[in-house]
């Protein structure tokens, strides 16, 4: 056994060995067809409602003829309009952090004191050859960027078309004033640029006109814009417009009436409209692209937590409502899908550090509808998941205090705590049908959800008379719904309060941390409980079944595709299943339990690898592929950062905290009462110590595995409380 072992451990490190060496990020494709565009048109700080109540005709064609959906804008540390476009142009999250980095500027213009060339030369040492735009601060972007524990290279998607000879151009600005003169916003350089922070195209003054009637007296000049793009445009490429005219107007808005910015927003909105009608006359769509994007919402969007934008998308097989392999949702993309399709368009390999994926289609016969509803659904729970949830695990602390209190205190009002307990652990699965009420405000949502989850304690009180029988329905039907769910596409895991927030875009599909908490700690302590009940060899063979059919459902790639609940599910079921057939958990065990879910985690590694399935773990690979195994370290150093912020933040870690005190207490006080309940419900202890070892390893091999671990405590703490307090009373 010791020379098997000897041999396992040198076969992975020679696989890890293996992996490390092949380093070889390359930008290469196949040789691209010639003339093909790829047109690329900012409207910025606008939404969906904007085009469809402006009578922009022609956006609204290409929304009609095209395939239109709702994009989310996260960036990687702030929310700053320049960041915006520089995660579009690397195709990760980016931080330009707002200053001297995002200013790009021709080459003829003067800045602070010197001309654009001059500065670029002395802040770079680098020649900056016969490029029209240069981005003067490239240098501390470079720097800004490696500082970050993942790859971000600033220029990736210019630098990929410049290699692969494809023309890229911008042309535009967004430039306003204030009492200081002007503010230069040539974010759309930052799409375009190479590597070295240069591009062609026109971002300077020229391409304004003065004119009394719009914001800050200027506005842009579509027909410079028009003539520079028909100069250029049959030689094929990249073409990106910045418009500019909506974002001055979100600028001016801090200084006029909400019925004057939305007379000069229609304005700019027709302007653009008409610019994007002779763009298209240029363009064949049935092999050419366009897409329409807004990388940054208005103000009054970002007041209400509207952060999603719409995108319109138009060209060969783009109809309905656009998704990608970075969200599985219908309608719902991400910013970092822009670069990844145009590299796609253009036939072009996507390097490894575009963690977006090309954007698709599908039919929708009534698209718009579709995204409004969906749109109100996004905002109201990214609006009341911080609310609620925040509410539910200060009430669950309170009342786990004021039981521990009350129960040393001996005091009698503690029989009324319980059904609360049960109220409390009922809301997992109340927050999971919520959905099915249609999308509500805060407040009913408040009113639906104690509602509803004392309607549900109350029938469970009058027809069943035990507590523990209470609680094993309770886990069982909340195991069952959440899996149900799974199985048939997550769709209340989607909206619910509990589930997902796509703006906030840490997940999109599968099952999120909060979710995978409560489904394994309902489904151990429910089964246990359930054999606790019925102790035969039919129940357990049936348990174990469960148990599989949930770990499956958690992992495969099709349904949850956790890879933390892969870890968290094996070790925890693991556990629970060798104690229930008998084994005996110590470190001997344990560690060969560990052992083996780490070999099968490591196939399924490099499985993915070569495979490449669409998951987390198959991106994670390909990254580890060509980036080596630093790559990995810096994986892992991302998360345990993301971690411990979170477990210095999140009002989560009070719940796991308090709970552990509690046991702790009881393990000492009353003298023996603990040991003596785990000696009498045998199978319960076997469900908590499992439940234990799934709360330590979602800890530790989780991005947000203090979120897991302390809705997993949901399910164990509770039936050890109520043992305890009827072990008192009898």
């Amino acid at each position: 056994m010791c020379l098997a072992l000897k041999k396992l451990i040198i076969s992975f490190l020679m696989l890890v060995i293996f992996f490390s060496l092949s380093s070889n990020s390359a930008y290469s494709a196949s040789i691209p067809q010639n003339n093909k565009k790829a047109v690329l048109v900012i409207i910025d700080r606008v939404n969906l409602n904007d085009y469809l109540k402006n009578n922009a005709k022609n956006i609204q064609k290409l929304i009609n003829d095209g395939a239109i959906g709702l994009m989310n804008t996260q960036t990687a540390n702030d929310y700053i309009q320049s960041s915006a476009y520089l995660t579009i142009g690397t195709g990760t999250r980016a931080s330009t952090s707002g200053d001297f980095s995002s200013i790009s500027l021709n080459s003829f213009e003067n800045y602070l004191y010197g001309n654009a060339e001059s500065l670029y030369r002395l802040n770079t040492g680098l020649t900056p050859g016969n490029n029209d735009i240069l981005n003067i601060g490239i240098s501390k972007l470079i720097e800004a960027s490696k500082k970050e524990n993942y790859q971000i290279t600033p220029g990736l998607l210019g630098q990929i078309l410049k290699e692969n000879n494809i023309p890229v151009y911008v042309f535009g600005n967004a430039d306003s004033k204030d009492e200081n003169g002007t503010v230069y916003k040539r974010y759309a350089a930052l799409i375009a640029m190479d590597k070295n922070g240069v591009s062609h195209g026109d971002v300077s003054g020229d391409i304004l006109k003065k004119d009394n009637n719009s914001p800050f007296f200027i506005k842009t000049d579509y027909d410079k814009l028009y003539e520079n793009y028909k100069k250029i445009e049959k030689s094929g490429g990249l073409f990106i417009f910045d418009t500019g005219d909506t974002s001055r107007v979100n600028d001016f808005s801090r200084y006029t009436s909400s019925d004057v910015t939305s007379r000069l927003k229609k304005n700019a909105i027709i302007d653009a409209d008409n610019f994007i009608g002779n763009i298209v006359k240029s363009l064949d769509l049935s092999k050419d692209i366009l897409i329409i994007a807004t990388p940054f919402p208005s103000r009054n969007d970002i007041t209400s937590n509207n952060l999603i934008t719409p995108l319109i998308i138009d060209g060969p097989n783009y109809h309905g409502l656009t998704i990608s392999k970075t969200t599985k949702r219908e309608g719902i993309i991400v910013n970092t899908d822009i670069a990844p399709t145009i590299l796609s368009y253009f036939n072009l390999k996507l390097p490894v550090e575009m963690l977006g994926h090309p954007i698709s289609s599908i039919n929708s016969s009534n698209k718009l509808n579709y995204l409004n509803n969906l749109d109100t659904t996004i905002v109201s729970t990214h609006n009341a998941r911080p609310i609620v949830l925040k509410s539910y695990v200060i009430f669950l602390i309170i009342v786990l205090i004021l039981y521990l209190t009350m129960f040393f205190l001996k005091i009698e009002i503690l029989r009324f705590i319980k059904p609360i307990i049960l109220g409390i652990m009922s809301v997992p699965l109340i927050l999971l049908i919520l959905p099915l009420f249609g999308t509500q405000s805060i407040y009913v949502d408040f009113i639906l959800i104690i509602s509803i989850t004392i309607a549900f304690v109350s029938l469970l009180k009058i027809s069943v008379k035990n507590e523990l029988d209470i609680f094993m329905i309770i886990s069982l039907l909340t195991s069952f719904a959440i899996a149900l769910d799974i199985f048939t596409g997550s769709h209340l895991m989607k909206d619910s309060i509990l589930g997902y927030d796509a703006i906030a875009g840490a997940r999109f599909y599968g099952i999120g941390n909060e979710y995978m908490g409560v489904l394994i700690g309902s489904t151990i302590m429910g089964i246990m409980t359930l054999i606790q009940k019925y102790d035969s060899k039919y129940v357990k063979v049936l348990s174990i079944a469960v148990f599989i059919a949930v770990f499956m459902l958690m992992i495969l790639p099709g349904y949850g595709a956790k890879i933390g609940g892969f870890i968290t599910g094996f070790m925890a079921f693991g556990v629970t299943i060798l104690m229930m057939l008998g084994v005996k958990i110590n470190h001997k065990n344990l560690t060969l339990l560990f052992i083996s879910m780490t070999v099968l985690l490591f196939l399924m590694f490099i499985a993915s690898m070569f495979i490449g399935t669409e998951t987390h773990m198959a991106q994670t690979a390909i990254i580890v592929k060509y980036g080596g195994i630093q790559s990995l370290f810096d994986i892992f150093n991302r998360k345990l950062n993301m971690e411990l912020t979170l477990i210095r933040y999140t009002i989560w870690s009070w719940v796991l905290i308090i709970s552990i005190i509690s046991l702790f207490i009881f393990s000492y006080k009353p003298t023996g009462i603990l040991k003596n309940i785990f000696k009498k419900y045998e199978y319960i202890y076997y469900g908590f110590f499992g439940s234990t070892i799934g709360m330590l390893f979602a800890l530790a091999f989780n991005d947000a595995g203090i979120v897991a671990a302390a809705t997993l405590s949901i399910y164990a703490i509770p039936p050890i409380l109520i043992l305890l307090q009827n072990e008192m009373y009898k």
